[in-house]
């Protein structure tokens, strides 16, 4: 493990770290000390400490926030998931419309096919009986 020096709240710290974690580490520092910054006004009014609290709770609140988001996130995406199954069902089931609307489109064209030649049989035999009852009148 590797050390590092830094300081934080204006008190030089030796802390020692895994490489992976260093660059965490001054961000965290970074953060602190913007907060420590955020807060010069009330230096020699309050202690330290009570700024270093202050500090803590504004922190603590911002991570609650964050659980809060994250909560929110994955309820956002449980509802996601539930929205998509809805929509799979909801394709197949389109589907399955589509094809009954296919099959039945295909029986009707055929009883179409089916009617139009009935027609045609019956204006042929119109046709056949009004030539018998024109040769009958005659």
């Amino acid at each position: 493990m590797a050390d590092i020096e830094v300081s934080v709240f204006n008190q030089k710290l030796k802390l020692s770290y895994r490489e992976e974690e260093k660059q965490r580490i001054l961000n965290a520092v970074e953060v602190l000390n913007n907060n420590w910054n955020k807060f010069s006004h009330l230096h020699g009014k309050v202690s330290d400490l009570k700024i270093a609290t202050l500090i803590s709770l504004e922190l603590q609140d911002s991570i609650e926030n964050i659980k809060m988001q994250e909560d929110k996130m994955k309820a956002m995406q449980t509802d996601n998931e539930l929205l998509k199954k809805q929509i799979n069902f909801k394709e197949k089931e389109s589907d399955e419309i589509n094809k009954i609307l296919k099959k039945l489109e295909l029986e009707l064209n055929t009883k179409n096919k089916e009617s139009s030649k009935f027609e045609n049989i019956l204006d042929e035999l119109l046709s056949e009986l009004l030539e018998i009852k024109n040769n009958i009148v005659r």
